[in-house]
């Protein structure tokens, strides 16, 4: 930066000395001329100090960056070998207790046996009469990825609408609320395929589907309507907005963060080793407000808020710094979305600092995004494996399954680090949509939008 002001300086300096050497012009116009090559001067030095500043700003905080998911992954090596070396040692004590008991009698080897059954619930068909309720509130947690309080609490809300329902009551044997809870609980956390899960539960493979839908229709009957909405009320879209702002530095008029992932499925029909595609919007509090589920050609599918009249294009508009900016959602760049006021996206090539600032913010948050993602994904363990279920079935057990996790979140349930471990959300990157929207080119009022918010953050950045 030295040698460039120094080079404006000598400019300055020669154009100052050759106006001054120079006879056609009057003393007045000479000074008039100087005075305007003084005020381009500062114009220019003002520019490539502040340009130079938020270059090496920007350099700093993409060194940070990195030095931070350095960190991060050295702690999760570091807590996977911690993990690994636990294993084993509690397998070599537990091998060692198993040859110290070898003299003992019939009975004590019988009762042996039970003892490890009751550690290794997976070979009993009676998971939920004989296992869960001999699980200590670790295993309880681990087992169900719920508190043992939490899960009855579910079945007392849950109950009036599953004792209704004629497939759990009427049919033979009937189905406890208890244990359809218990059974759709598993299913989210373990991953494991549908007929184990029956085989469990002593119960046939087309009734746990049932007992499945069940489940998650009396979830989104009883609690959907209030945790899965998109910010409607002034009070709750400032509510999010001021919470974006605290997170990220953008102005407040943020109400939601868009992501894309895509999920095998496996089933029997048309929908056979296809991919489910899964839009959802989050909140300043990464909770998911509203879920857009597709199968099948990518041409039929259209993105979120695409197309006007939308539930975003009615909510109140903002006013920052005294001008009026619509309430707008934050898109992924990779996903072909058209840019609209109320439909916002990262610049695609950057050029001035308020717009390299303005990547900045939204990546941040596409950061936060994926967060987000993995931790549903860690906390419902079927999301990360093939669905060997119809499209229709699917988009059920997701739906509500987002609503649990609001649910799980709100109450600060715990989440335990080790069951992210083997997720991996990169693997679920949706492939872009074909553009087949008519209007493909960005609107000018979404470009004026943009620009303001950018020149926004630029300016109360510290």
């Amino acid at each position: 930066m030295d040698e460039e002001l120094e080079l404006i300086n000598r400019d300055l300096n020669n154009a100052l000395s050759k106006l001054k050497e120079s006879n056609s012009d009057g003393p007045q116009s000479r000074k008039e001329k100087m005075a305007q090559l003084i005020r381009l001067h500062l114009q220019h030095v003002q520019t490539t100090v502040v340009t130079q500043r938020r270059r090496a700003q920007q350099r700093t905080k993409r060194q940070f960056r990195k030095m931070r998911s350095f960190f991060m992954q050295q702690m999760m090596e570091m807590h996977s070998n911690y993990l690994q070396m636990y294993t084993m040692l509690r397998l070599k004590h537990a091998r060692s207790e198993d040859t110290d008991s070898e003299a003992s009698d019939v009975e004590g080897e019988e009762q042996e046996q039970i003892d490890v059954q009751t550690d290794f619930p997976s070979f009993d068909s009676n998971f939920f009469e004989h296992v869960i309720p001999e699980l200590s509130e670790e295993e309880f947690l681990n087992t169900l990825h719920v508190t043992r309080g939490t899960f009855d609490t579910l079945c007392k809300q849950l109950a009036p609408t599953l004792r209704t329902a004629d497939e759990l009551a009427r049919r033979l044997p009937a189905i406890s609320p208890e244990k359809c809870v218990a059974l759709a609980l598993y299913f989210l956390a373990s991953g494991e395929r549908l007929s184990l899960i029956a085989e469990r539960f002593s119960l046939p493979r087309p009734r746990t589907i049932k007992c499945l839908k069940v489940f998650c229709n009396a979830v989104m009957s009883t609690l959907g309507r209030a945790l899965r909405q998109l910010p409607q009320h002034p009070v709750d879209c400032n509510s999010v907005a001021e919470g974006f702002q605290r997170e990220s530095n953008m102005p407040a008029a943020l109400v939601g963060v868009l992501g894309v992932c895509s999920i095998p499925i496996r089933a029997n029909g048309e929908a056979k080793h296809s991919v489910l595609r899964m839009e959802y919007l989050l909140d300043d509090r990464m909770l998911f407000r509203e879920l857009q589920l597709g199968c099948g050609q990518r041409s039929t599918l259209v993105p979120m808020f695409s197309h006007t009249p939308n539930t975003l294009s009615s909510l109140p508009k903002f006013r920052i710094n005294n001008r009026p900016v619509p309430a707008f959602v934050l898109a992924p760049v990779y996903q072909n979305y058209p840019l609209r006021p109320w439909l916002l996206q990262r610049y695609a090539d950057p050029i001035a600092p308020h717009e390299h600032d303005f990547n900045e913010v939204a990546e941040h948050l596409q950061e936060s995004s994926d967060c987000a993602l993995h931790r549903l994904m860690s906390r419902w363990s079927f999301l990360s494996q093939p669905l060997d279920i119809s499209f229709h079935t699917a988009s059920c057990i997701i739906t509500a399954a987002a609503v649990l996790h609001n649910l799980l979140e709100e109450l600060s349930e715990p989440h335990m680090l080790e069951w992210g471990n083997s997720v991996d959300v990169s693997k679920f990157r949706a492939e872009p949509l074909e553009n087949s929207l008519s209007d493909e080119t960005p609107s000018h009022a979404a470009l004026e939008v943009r620009d303001f918010l950018a020149r926004t953050i630029s300016s109360t950045e510290i």
